[in-house]
């Protein structure tokens, strides 16, 4: 089987630098399964980060984590692994709580590391891999 590449304008692409196209897939479909690079709180239009407020950026990443994986044929009901990059972990508890009503039913796997993101104002990263129901 070869991987698929999953492409979405309801979520953003990011470049390496102004002009430049990404070499970055937003997912990659292989056989029953997608996965979802690391999306941000990121407008999918304007590109630029939605709020300064970790709730309000942990939902526009999951919306766009939402949208890859409904390009590529699933849902969040599908998830079974999340990786989340938090620039401070003094974030987690309200990261968590927008977390929870996105996976309502559904405990896929997770790891949350603090780390610092690629851009400046991004406070949340997610990546996911998610099956794909036939």
């Amino acid at each position: 089987m070869k991987p698929e590449v999953v492409y979405t304008k309801a979520a953003p692409t990011t470049g390496f630098s102004t002009g430049m196209e990404s070499p970055i897939a937003q997912g990659v479909k292989c056989g029953d399964f997608v996965f979802v690079s690391g999306q941000g709180p990121l407008d999918p239009v304007t590109k630029q980060v939605v709020s300064t407020d970790i709730a309000e950026q942990t939902r526009a990443t999951l919306d766009n984590v939402q949208k890859v994986l409904e390009a590529a044929g699933t849902s969040l009901q599908h998830v079974v692994k999340v990786g989340v990059f938090l620039r401070d972990m003094k974030d987690f508890d309200a990261f968590n709580r927008v977390f929870r009503d996105y996976f309502k039913g559904v405990q896929p796997a997770r790891t949350t590391v603090e780390a610092s993101a690629p851009r400046a104002g991004v406070n949340v990263e997610i990546d996911a891999i998610a099956w794909i129901p036939r």
